[in-house]
């Protein structure tokens, strides 16, 4: 479903080491992924690894300096309808759910954000109030904090929120961005055990950005370690145990005992 190739990212620095203009930092070098339709690729690595960096140019928010990118059969940053289709089929969860949520919304209009962009793009006519009833169940949630807002709920309880939004507009890919990091560990299963079961009944393609091996041994089908802005291993985590690179190895080693 999605085809990186060869991408390479860089950011001008402040630095001014020529008559000739600013330098230049590499941040990822030559990164290739395929993920298939589905599945639930794990982005894994350290501060700084280049993840975050990555996932920008997954959903279409940062052009890469060199590489290709594409959905399907369309080149996103080459083609003039690449952009579009990508917000057509993509959703993102970011970490800071307080950030990412109105705290002057309701719960009811932080959700109906989607639900405006789906309708918006297929024409598609259906009581949006019944919609908000419906996605708050499949989170885990139920009808009576529609009416709240934000700073009402707990951390795991608006998350819970900021997924259904990213469900309203129907996508066929969601994006999660350190999105449990910020939670406690009880909390964190609860909404990893949400996403199983939406991209089973959804049948979602998800990409699960994280820093933390342990939830993606729990969620993910494959995962790809990434080490200074270079891909070290993209393997089936079922196969963990058979991974010869030296950076994976020691990340799994310390949940997995060989």
């Amino acid at each position: 479903m999605i085809t990186l190739k060869d991408i390479c990212v860089s950011f001008r620095s402040e630095k001014q080491t020529s008559f000739f203009g600013k330098e230049r930092t590499q941040v990822l070098f030559d990164v290739s992924l395929y993920i298939q339709r589905g599945i639930c690729l794990g982005i894994l690595g350290e501060s700084g690894s280049g993840k975050s960096t990555l996932g920008r140019v997954i959903c279409g928010m940062l052009k890469p300096d060199s590489g290709k990118y594409m959905l399907e059969e369309t080149a996103i940053y080459s083609d003039k309808n690449g952009r579009k289709k990508l917000q057509e089929k993509l959703s993102i969860v970011f970490q800071d759910y307080t950030t990412s949520a109105n705290p002057r919304f309701r719960i009811k209009d932080i959700i109906s954000e989607g639900i405006s962009v789906y309708k918006r793009r297929t024409g598609e006519r259906f009581n949006s109030l019944a919609e908000i009833v419906r996605l708050l169940k499949l989170v885990g949630l139920d009808e009576s904090f529609m009416n709240r807002f934000p700073h009402q709920l707990s951390g795991g309880q608006l998350q819970r929120v900021c997924i259904a939004r990213a469900v309203a507009c129907r996508p066929e890919i969601i994006l999660f961005d350190e999105a449990i990091s910020s939670l406690d560990a009880h909390t964190q299963v609860q909404v990893m055990d949400i996403l199983y079961d939406l991209k089973r009944e959804m049948n979602l393609t998800y990409i699960f950005i994280t820093h933390d091996l342990t939830s993606v041994t729990y969620l993910c089908d494959e995962v790809m370690f990434l080490k200074n802005g270079k891909v070290t291993e993209h393997i089936k985590v079922k196969d963990l145990y058979k991974t010869t690179d030296p950076y994976a190895r020691k990340l799994v080693h310390s949940i997995i005992e060989f």
